[in-house]
């Protein structure tokens, strides 16, 4: 599923920790395991020429100059390679307006390869007069870039033909009533997977250029509880929609789970009276074609009530022997009957038996989704009266 996901920094001269910080990033972000694909404009598109290229413009800098920007973007998981580069070349290109420096590398391969993300960098000035382009270091900045790589991304999905979109706006913007989930990672996926117990504890984190103290302690135990991550997503998106839309998505895949079983069972009982039928068409041929099948005779042959009509109208019933002929007659339909009638039968009532409990599982299907409306609707009401009370 394709993702929003746009995260903006950069590295000044001044603010750096150390020298030629921009160049170990081209360094790190080139290296060979991770990355599949490096692209440029107007600057070396090798990951050891660019590092030497930066470092020289580094140096020509004053000592307040912003040196690069750093832009990290995911990739929609349903364009491949071609598409992706495409889309990152474009975006690009629209954010330095076809004459500022920018470098792309592709993570898509290795513990990246269900993450595709492209880090790009990107030289806010003119390689030929030296001025900013860009203007990636004015207020709202990030916000047009984000903007910009929402309209890139949807429109390159657009073209492949594809139906999935990305938005860059708040979950409430879009009306979703949940909390934002936060980033997971490969490694605490994996400690679940293998069922680990996630401990939390404080970790001291670098504060940003700027600010007051160097680091600040941040209690993690007191944000997630003893969760992981992704317990902690999974956790947020339980809400009340989340929940009976789970509902409802089982209701009709069960629906459509019957319906394909009534369906097969209807067609496996088709060829099995076609063929039942069939064998008994052929069997009863034979059966009374066979001059070899004893009957009984005389006074061993079993009687049988018949009846005739006098000349006044009346009926007169009598009871002789059966013929030969009618024996095997009579045989005949036992046959029938215990072979082919009475399973058949049988097969028949368990089969309507099996569409009435169809039937009553929809009818507790769709009382369960009237009653799903009406706590649905309670629980706005309630949300409406909580929010007012707020105020």
């Amino acid at each position: 599923m394709a993702i929003y996901s746009l995260h903006h920094e950069s590295i000044g001269k001044g603010t750096q920790d150390r020298p030629y910080t921009a160049a170990a990033h081209i360094r790190y972000i080139a290296r060979r395991r991770a990355c599949s694909l490096l692209i440029g404009e107007r600057m070396p598109a090798k990951a050891a020429a660019a590092q030497s290229w930066l470092r020289q413009q580094e140096a020509d800098d004053r000592k307040n100059a912003r040196i690069c920007d750093k832009i990290l973007l995911a990739l929609p998981r349903e364009l491949n390679a071609q598409q992706r580069a495409a889309l990152v070349r474009s975006f690009a290109e629209a954010v330095t307006k076809g004459r500022a420096s920018w470098l792309a590398a592709f993570h898509d391969r290795g513990n990246d390869r269900h993450n595709p993300h492209c880090h790009l960098v990107i030289r806010d000035r003119d390689p030929v007069d030296g001025k900013r382009v860009s203007m990636m270091s004015e207020r709202g900045s990030t916000e047009r870039l984000r903007l910009l790589w929402e309209e890139h991304a949807n429109r390159a999905l657009s073209v492949a033909g594809r139906g999935e979109r990305i938005d860059r706006r708040t979950l409430q913007a879009q009306g979703v009533e949940r909390l934002p989930t936060i980033h997971e990672g490969l490694s605490s996926r994996e400690m679940v997977a293998k069922g680990r117990r996630i401990r939390s504890r404080p970790v001291n984190v670098r504060n940003g250029p700027g600010a007051r103290a160097r680091e600040r302690v941040v209690d993690y135990g007191r944000f997630d509880q003893g969760r992981s991550r992704p317990a902690y997503n999974s956790h947020l998106r339980e809400t009340q929609s989340d929940y009976w839309a789970a509902i409802d998505a089982d209701r009709i895949a069960r629906q459509w789970a019957t319906e394909d079983r009534q369906r097969t069972e209807g067609t496996a009982m088709a060829k099995k009276e076609r063929g039942l039928l069939g064998r008994l068409e052929e069997a009863s041929r034979n059966f009374l074609n066979d001059p070899d099948k004893k009957v009984k005779a005389g006074r061993d042959a079993p009687a049988v009530d018949v009846s005739e009509t006098r000349p006044d109208g009346t009926e007169r019933w009598s009871r002789r022997r059966q013929t030969p002929d009618e024996q095997r007659q009579m045989s005949l339909g036992e046959a029938i009957y215990k072979k082919g009638v009475r399973p058949l039968t049988e097969k028949a009532a368990s089969f309507s038996q099996k569409l009435a409990q169809d039937r009553n599982a929809a009818k507790d299907a769709d009382r369960q989704q009237h009653d799903k409306a009406a706590m649905l609707e309670r629980w706005k009401r309630e949300r409406e009266k909580d929010k007012e009370r707020g105020r």
